[in-house]
Parts: structure tokens; C-alpha cells; sequence
């Protein structure tokens, strides 16, 4: 039986019951017609699904006794280090630059640090990204991005 697996799938089925139950507060609506609850009781449903999964795994595997310092094992800090300063700097110039260059820089950043490939494959995959995302979100969704520079 694994102790640690079951804890934190009690605690995540518990959270899941909690936000389905607010959100059932909220009004979900229906899917044609939406209420504010119906997305975050959809995300609870599958947290608590996944919780459950937890649980069960848990309850039917043993477990190995491990050490919290063999978790650290083999960690680049110099990539996690380089990700995490990247993505505050992104939250620093997002509004100021915008979201299209913005982002297309930060993605560009982070497809040449997981993967070591040529610069334009690299430039090309994140504007078909940011392309993909402006669209979806600006476009097809009407969400607010932040204009920057290009004033779009």
C-alpha cells in the first residue's frame, strides 16, 4: 500500500468534490446555454476522476522505500533555473511588448532549451504557436490580449 499516494488522492477527491460542488452553486447551465459553474465542475469531475485512479494505484501497489534526496537525483537546475527566470521576465514585458511578440520570443526560448534543433525550426514552431493561440483566444474566443507594440 502506498501511504503517500493515498493521502494526496483523498485530498484531491476531497478538492474535487468541494469545486464541483460550488461550481453546482454557480449555476452549470448546459452545454448549449453555459452557467459560470459549468467549467470549473467539468474540472472538478476530472480531478476527482484522477483522484479516485490515485486512490485506487495506491491502495494496490506497494510501496518503495525511497529517500526525498534521491528525488533530486539527476535535476538540470540550470534549465530549471533558465525556465523560471524566462517566464518572469515574460510576465514583466508581457504588457509592455504584448502578446504576440512576447510570446513568440518566450516560445522560442523555450523550444531551443528542451529541444536542440536549427534556429528558423525553432522560429517557425513558436509563431505557428503563437499564430494558433492569438486565433483561437483573440479571434475565435474575443478574450482581451495585451496589444503592445503592433497595437494587435
Amino acid at each position: 500500500m502506498s501511504l503517500r499516494n493515498q493521502w494526496s488522492g483523498l485530498f484531491w477527491l476531497v478538492f474535487s468534490i468541494f469545486v464541483c460542488v460550488e461550481a453546482i452553486r454557480m449555476g452549470t447551465g448546459s452545454f448549449s446555454s453555459p452557467g459560470p459553474g459549468l467549467l470549473p465542475f467539468w474540472s472538478g469531475v476530472v480531478v476527482g476522476t484522477l483522484a479516485i485512479l490515485l486512490l485506487v494505484v495506491g491502495t494496490l501497489t506497494r510501496e518503495e522505500g525511497g529517500k526525498i534526496k534521491n528525488l533530486w537525483r539527476g535535476m538540470n537546475w540550470r534549465t530549471v533555473i533558465l525556465v523560471s527566470a524566462s517566464l518572469v521576465i515574460y510576465c514583466i514585458l508581457l504588457p509592455r511588448l504584448g502578446f504576440l511578440i512576447t510570446t513568440f520570443g518566450l516560445m522560442t526560448l523555450l523550444f531551443s532549451i528542451v529541444k536542440r534543433s536549427r534556429l528558423w525550426i525553432q522560429m517557425f514552431t513558436a509563431l505557428v504557436t503563437v499564430l494558433v493561440t492569438y486565433v483561437t483566444f483573440y479571434v475565435w474566443l474575443g478574450v482581451q490580449l495585451p496589444k503592445g507594440l503592433l497595437g494587435f
